[in-house]
């Protein structure tokens, strides 16, 4: 039964899509943070589209869904930032479509600034077995990810850039 389940753990999902259709970016204070000072913020809004079907199986209790975006600076080689999730139970939609979803967890760098860097966003997901090991998958296809640059700020403003147009 072990050896069934590990050969069904090794699927992924039919379909995995994510794409940001806008990014706004606004400088703001965190007074509550020892690192006081003015640190940019930003909203991501975006389209994701993802079918989970394939991931249950008899062992298969529920799947956590989430969206990050990974990004490099030059202080940090690899920064990750969950910006939304969700939980799939076996007897709900496996199928996640949703347009226009903003970020659900605060979006800011260590650093204080994007700094105009590249941001991939990616969907990953958990399978929570009924017994046994959580199962950890990605979206490994070009296709399944998105690039973008998250925008400047100049003279303390606040701008914001639409994706909308953008394509693959």
């Amino acid at each position: 039964m072990t050896i069934f389940d590990i050969y069904y753990s090794t699927k992924s999902p039919s379909l995995l899509c994510v794409q940001v259709t806008n990014i706004k970016v606004w400088l703001y204070d965190f007074e509550e943070v020892e690192d006081k000072g003015l640190r940019e913020f930003a909203f991501v809004t975006m389209d994701i589209d993802g079918d989970f079907t394939s991931l249950f199986t008899f062992n298969t209790k529920a799947i956590f869904v989430s969206v990050i975006v990974e990004y490099e600076t030059s202080t940090h080689k690899r920064n990750q930032i969950m910006l939304w999730s969700t939980t799939i139970m076996k007897n709900s939609i496996t199928r996640i479509k949703s347009h226009k979803t903003l970020n659900k967890y605060s979006l800011y760098d260590i650093t204080n600034s994007f700094n105009g860097v590249n941001g991939t966003y990616i969907i990953e997901w958990n399978v929570i077995p009924k017994v046994g090991m959580i199962k950890y998958g990605r979206a490994n296809s070009n296709e399944s990810k998105f690039v973008c640059s998250f925008p400047m700020i100049n003279n303390n403003t606040s701008i914001n850039f639409d994706y909308s147009d953008y394509s693959l």
